[in-house]
């Protein structure tokens, strides 16, 4: 007996190829997103077989934290991996992943990169073992990958993503192959053909016009690669539905993109380790301090967490936003217009949410907070703007080197400080970056924000070399002032990076309305001892 998994073993071929495992008598595990869905075809498998060994396992390949969770439950049952069969996917959904990744390609393929790697070393120490991974022959078409692309919501060409996440799946089955190379793992591709399967309305409506092939034919090569003793030791391959190899064309041969993508890969997945695994202490010689503890126990940030990043980010009220729009353009206040469709295109910033969310205000009148507020700004300040900020992998929130000075909009003679609070962990692959003052000489003003004053900075390549990471783990915090030059890194991460900046001025200090999404009044802060 074997253990194999199976994603998208719920249905189509991905259910037949489960039917075909089991009937070995192997231990099968089939994972998915839809637990009923699962549940009732563990119990069709098991009918059908007249095996028990079969279970379902949670998998929403669209959400890297589900991968990582699937995988966790399965470790937990402490079994080796002998077969990995990769089948899960989509054809013409549209939108992004819970990361920010577009959906086609993160779930046909990155999701399964991540699960792959989580699985390596369970499938080495179980070898002999299998990985067969189903694509298609629309992967053969593309010669290259639009990066960017990958990071976006689909847009109108579904197909073209659809056919770059299989030829990913073919480049990853090359890689891996030669990874695996002096192990006992194998790993192959299979085209399982146009199968009658409900992965779009014509693959439903194919049975019923008599084209395609069932979804137990659709099986046929992968159960080839997965069972056969001629495929014991081969390796690299891409077989079509009839189990007869595929000649791979040069693009899928690149070995220097298919290097590329593994590299990418593994950062956007968050396999990478951080360099830096302990905090730096900022003293203020660089206008930064910190970093400082807030009052909030772990399980008090974890909840915040979900608040915002399930409920409060997402929910952000549209009538309010086109509201706040329509005053932008009557007072003609373009900055503003530019922020308010900033804010609800790009979606990784949303301002003033302390005023509609009692978690965010729960930071904002934290008590170690206002204690180091108050050693800045007096007994008493003005919270004039906050600001949540998401930074999904891959992105880059602000790619320029600036000032958070905004003269235009305080009073330029008033002490202003920047709280900037990490939500999540902050690390050198994922936060922010500042560039100390001693290094500073040979840097040029580059062009001045119209709108609020910041000045943004042309730093010479060697000087950003010297830059320092800010590191804090979720519930610290630091300060800093308008004197600091710095930078948001692209998110490398793999997950969601989320922080909270707060904008504070003394008390009595003159607050102009301009240039934001939303249109409040600042609100005193007080600390505990007044």
């Amino acid at each position: 007996m074997q253990v194999c998994l199976v994603t998208g073993g719920s249905s189509g071929v991905g259910l037949m190829t489960a039917v075909g495992l089991a009937k070995l008598d192997n231990h099968v595990l089939i994972a998915g997103r839809s637990a009923s869905k699962g549940s009732k075809a563990v119990e069709y498998i098991r009918q059908t077989t007249g095996n028990s060994n079969v279970e379902f396992l949670s998998l929403d390949l669209a959400s890297l934290d589900s991968v990582r969770n699937c995988v966790n439950i399965f470790i937990a049952k402490k079994l080796p991996l002998h077969i990995l069969v990769l089948n899960a996917g989509i054809f013409n959904r549209r939108g992004t992943t819970k990361e920010g990744f577009e959906l086609i390609w993160g779930t046909n393929y990155l999701g399964h990169f991540l699960l792959i790697h989580l699985l390596f070393d369970i499938m080495q120490k179980s070898a002999p073992g299998r990985i067969v991974i189903v694509a298609s022959d629309l992967g053969l078409r593309p010669n290259d990958i639009s990066w960017d692309l990958l990071v976006k919501k689909t847009h109108l060409n579904f197909l073209e993503l659809y056919s770059v996440s299989k030829f990913c799946l073919l480049l990853l089955t090359q890689e891996l192959s030669q990874k695996l190379a002096n192990s006992q793992v194998t790993v192959n591709a299979v085209h399982p053909g146009f199968v009658q399967s409900n992965i779009t309305i014509w693959h439903r409506l194919s049975k019923y016009l008599g084209i395609g092939i069932s979804p137990e034919n659709g099986a046929y090569s992968t159960l080839v690669c997965a069972t056969s003793p001629k495929y014991y030791s081969i390796t690299g391959q891409f077989l079509d539905n009839h189990a007869q190899e595929i000649t791979l064309p040069l693009n899928v041969q690149n070995k220097e993109l298919s290097q590329k993508l593994w590299e990418r890969s593994l950062l956007w997945t968050g396999c990478n380790e951080p360099i830096n695994k302990h905090s730096i202490s900022y003293d203020g010689s660089d206008g930064i301090w910190g970093p400082y503890k807030l009052s909030l126990t772990r399980q008090e940030m974890a909840v915040i967490q979900d608040e915002i990043l399930y409920n409060l980010l997402p929910n952000y009220s549209i009538k309010l936003l086109l509201s706040h729009l329509i005053r932008a353009i009557i007072k003609k206040d373009f900055g503003s217009i530019m922020m308010t469709l900033s804010q609800y295109f790009f979606k990784s910033f949303s301002m003033e949410r302390h005023l509609d969310s009692p978690v965010i205000m729960q930071l904002c009148q934290d008590e170690k907070l206002l204690e180091e507020l108050t050693t800045h700004l007096g007994e008493n300040f003005l919270l004039w703007r906050s600001e949540i900020w998401a930074n999904y992998p891959a992105q880059k929130i602000i790619p320029y080197w600036h000032q958070d000075s905004y003269p235009y909009l305080i009073k330029s003679q008033s002490k202003n400080i920047y709280a900037y609070i990490a939500l999540t962990e902050i690390n050198e692959y994922n936060g922010f970056e500042y560039i100390p003052k001693k290094y500073l000489q040979n840097c040029s003003i580059k062009i001045t924000d119209p709108f609020s004053g910041n000045k943004f900075f042309e730093i010479p390549e060697e000087v950003t070399k010297k830059a320092i990471p800010v590191l804090l783990q979720p519930g610290e915090f630091i300060l800093f002032t308008d004197e600091l030059i710095h930078c948001s890194l692209r998110n490398n991460s793999g997950k969601v990076r989320i922080a909270l900046t707060l904008r504070l001025t003394q008390s009595g200090t003159k607050v102009l309305q301009g240039y934001t999404s939303n249109y409040y009044q600042p609100i005193t802060l007080h600390s505990k001892n007044s």
